[in-house]
């Protein structure tokens, strides 16, 4: 088990009170979700109803325990639980007054959300057989459940550019993808001594990449300072301004490998030479259950095809795993209290949750395989369809999810029922890996699958829902990505992947695994089965299509919403950028009186307290914002100390006559986003020791010709770039706008090729500005 953070009851207070002040209007929704977000808490697809995502190490969870969440998810009305793609358990549908005792409730059992969501250290992955596959290096469990107490100890897990995912696999089998983590460790021996390959940068999200193998051996003595340095490194480097790019893979992006991993080294050694803080590996003897049931015998055909199925022998002799499945990891309270019980029998050692939303047993002797397989049976749980029928991953999609396009679930039982009904060998596909995900985010791990799909909209004369089709991911010790391959109709997709399975089959004896089937004939022909599908009919000739699986409406996106993965502190920074702008715009239609009063007050606290963030400031009260402006920005002479009296007066005096100042006012407000500006990804000041910000500007480049590129694809705004470029002297001026994601990425290192400048880069809105000087 991980412990507790030492301050876990006083965050609990805290985020009390903040319930408190945000149902009273006293605290904004975006400053409540950047400290709710963090600690586990979501709000669901639904208003005003929220999701508590519990941390479980590695998957480990007592029965004890388990019982006692069910029990907690009972109540308080929730009416589902939920198994995760990353090994923990969330309690769904519940109040957010009731968030609160559930969290109290949670740490008397020794279990926290901390960490669930947010820009923070997330769950620990770890393989799902360690410590009881035959075949495994050394048992990685206790490493990840020392290392999630070590960084949920820390204040620094809490507040990172982004999400920080980390993974243990106990063999270059890699079944926790640890290669496909931000920070991955690999379980090797060398001369007898324990340690791990150790991969950096990985993520499955935007922009997926298998991780850069770091190390392929460090001791185990070296766990917390990989872990503490890859944590600095992404601190210090990632992109805290745009949350699209602050994954720690868009480091590497950004800067290259060689350079990350320089930058890694030098973080390294400076926590080597600070402190001795070498891991100690922890020694434990494995505690073998002792059953009090009596031993049931079942001699029947559909036993033994379930043990075939579903149960596995360990490397210690005489016990047994087995995977209990359940549809899209979702259990009710009563049947999870039930299981529970019946697993207690076997000791505190048998339960691991698995990154496929089920749940494993382990350490369960052969004589009780009887008393496991009927116990399931009378629970409901479907223990005679073959294992793939039982182990399709699909995330929430849009039925809790407020990013989520398509109804992943509704389509995921469509392909069970699908598969279930065709006259396919469905057993000689095993373990076949099929996600699916209800937007391009990878909560489904689409990318990772032998198959998978994630959601998007179609277009005929209206929209449809769709998926993009993805296939071919390599796990192991050639890790690999799944490649887009083509696209296909929600409705049509359970009839496609029969298709596509029908085809494997008949070659499946000339491929060792579906991956080699992809990187053979498989993409050619996978494609050409999407052909066969690529005619949408339109709504009057079949209204199916346009409706999602499992719903009664017709497709639309109206109900999207924005995700909540990203919430942090600094979201901040934009809802007091937005109201600074906002009452800019309205001080010109307010001439006079009370009202222009109140805008001058309000536009003096969102300037100081914009940027406090970045200076790891966070008041709690507007005394303090004042008080913390005045110290960090202009005593530190990031911003000029004429502003000292306004900001003092707002603190000590809100009925001040602020009309009379409305012009140094608003030279406050421009200073505050002239520092935003000068910003970069880090949040560190450009001008930090040079002249005020309130100072005259420096006269800027003057400009020789503008285009406007945004809706021109690449490479053709690189070519008009090029075309305009070729009509300037050398020295000339060019702005050119381009959108944001591959024009930016590309057009601006294009231009450096050619041997231009690039002068300056800068985002408005969702498009970029980009300031270029001949060569």
């Amino acid at each position: 088990m991980y412990s507790l953070p030492k301050t876990l009851s006083d965050d609990i207070k805290y985020f009390e009170s903040l319930i408190d002040e945000f149902q009273s209007g006293r605290l904004e929704p975006v400053k409540f979700k950047a400290i709710r977000v963090p600690m586990g808490i979501y709000e669901q697809r639904k208003d005003s109803t929220y999701m508590v995502r519990v941390r479980c190490a590695g998957g480990f969870i007592t029965p004890g325990q388990l019982k006692k969440v069910a029990e907690i998810a009972n109540h308080y009305h929730s009416n589902l639980l939920h198994l995760t793609t990353r090994q923990e358990i969330q309690i769904q549908n519940v109040d957010l007054r009731d968030t609160v005792p559930i969290l109290q409730n949670l740490k008397e059992i020794g279990l926290s959300s901390k960490g669930g969501g947010g820009n923070t250290v997330r769950n620990i992955l770890v393989s799902v057989d360690s410590g009881i596959a035959r075949d495994e290096v050394f048992d990685v469990a206790p490493y990840a459940a020392d290392l999630t107490s070590w960084l949920i100890a820390k204040s620094d897990s809490f507040t990172l550019p982004r999400k920080f995912k980390i993974a243990f696999s106990n063999s270059d089998h890699d079944n926790s993808l640890a290669a496909f983590n931000d920070l991955g460790f690999v379980a090797q021996v060398k001369d007898g001594k324990r340690g791990f390959k150790v991969f950096l940068g990985g993520g499955i999200g935007s922009k997926p990449t298998v991780g850069h193998q770091l190390f392929d051996f460090v001791p185990e003595e070296d766990l917390y300072y990989i872990a503490d340095a890859a944590k600095e490194l992404f601190s210090r480097y990632g992109n805290r301004k745009n949350k699209h790019k602050a994954r720690l893979r868009f480091v590497f992006y950004k800067l290259g490998k060689d350079e990350v991993f320089r930058l890694f080294s030098e973080i390294y050694n400076e926590l080597k030479k600070l402190e001795d803080i070498s891991y100690k590996p922890r020694t434990y003897d494995a505690v073998l259950p002792s059953v009090s049931l009596a031993p049931k015998a079942v001699e029947t055909v559909e036993f033994e095809q379930w043990k075939k199925r579903y149960a596995s022998g360990q490397q210690q002799a005489g016990l047994w795993t087995v995977i209990v499945p359940f549809e899209h990891g979702n259990i009710e309270p009563a049947a999870l209290i039930r299981l529970s019980e019946f697993i207690a029998h076997f000791g505190d050692d048998s339960i691991r949750f698995s990154l496929r939303q089920n749940l494993h047993l382990r350490n369960i002797p052969d004589q009780y395989l009887g008393n496991v397989y009927s116990f399931l049976s009378r629970l409901g749980v479907n223990v005679n369809e073959p294992l793939l029928l039982n182990t399709l991953v699909a995330c929430t999609g849009a039925d809790t999810c407020r990013l989520g396009l398509c109804l992943t679930k509704g389509a995921s039982n469509a392909l069970r029922k699908t598969l279930a009904k065709s006259d396919l060998q469905l057993d000689k596909l095993g373990d076949l890996r099929v996600n699916i995900s209800g937007c391009p985010n990878s909560c489904g791990q689409q990318v990772v699958s032998d198959l998978g799909f994630y959601g998007k909209v179609g277009r005929n004369d209206r929209m449809y829902p769709a998926y993009h089709v993805v296939a071919g991911a390599s796990i192991g010790s050639n890790p690999k990505l799944a490649e887009k391959v083509t696209e296909i109709s929600a409705y049509d997709l359970p009839a496609f992947t029969a298709d596509v399975f029908r085809e494997y089959l008949k070659k499946q004896d000339r491929y060792k695994t579906f991956s080699a089937y992809v990187e053979g004939e498989g993409k050619a022909d996978i494609a050409a089965i999407g052909e066969k599908y690529k005619e949408i009919p339109a709504f009057v000739d079949d209204k199916n299509y346009y409706f999602d699986w499992g719903s009664d409406q017709i497709f639309s996106v109206a109900a999207k919403g924005v995700g909540e993965c990203s919430a942090g502190l600094f979201d901040m920074i934009d809802v007091d950028l937005n109201t600074i702008n906002k009452i800019r715009e309205k001080l010109d239609k307010t001439p006079s009186g009370s009202k222009l009063n109140q805008l001058l007050y309000n536009l003096i606290f969102a300037s100081s307290r914009m940027l406090l963030i970045t200076r790891g400031a966070e008041p709690k009260d507007t005394t303090g914002v004042f008080n913390e402006f005045v110290g960090k920005f202009i005593d530190a002479k990031l911003v000029s100390s004429v502003f000292r009296e306004i900001v003092e007066t707002a603190r000590d005096n809100e009925g001040f006559n602020f009309s009379e100042k409305k012009e140094t006012i608003l030279d406050l407000a421009r200073a505050v986003t002239s520092l935003y500006e000068g910003m970069d990804d880090s949040l560190q000041f450009k001008n930090i020791g040079s002249a005020s910000v309130s100072d005259p500007e420096q006269p800027k480049h003057k400009v020789t010709s503008n285009k406007d590129f945004r809706g021109v694809a690449c490479p053709m705004n690189f070519v008009k770039t090029k075309i305009e470029l070729s009509t300037l002297k050398s020295g000339d001026i060019l702005e050119i706008l381009l959108d944001d994601g591959e024009p930016i990425e590309n057009v601006p290192g294009s231009i450096k090729g050619e041997g231009h400048k690039v002068l300056d880069l800068k985002q408005v809105d969702n498009y970029w500005s980009v300031t270029i000087e001949k060569a």
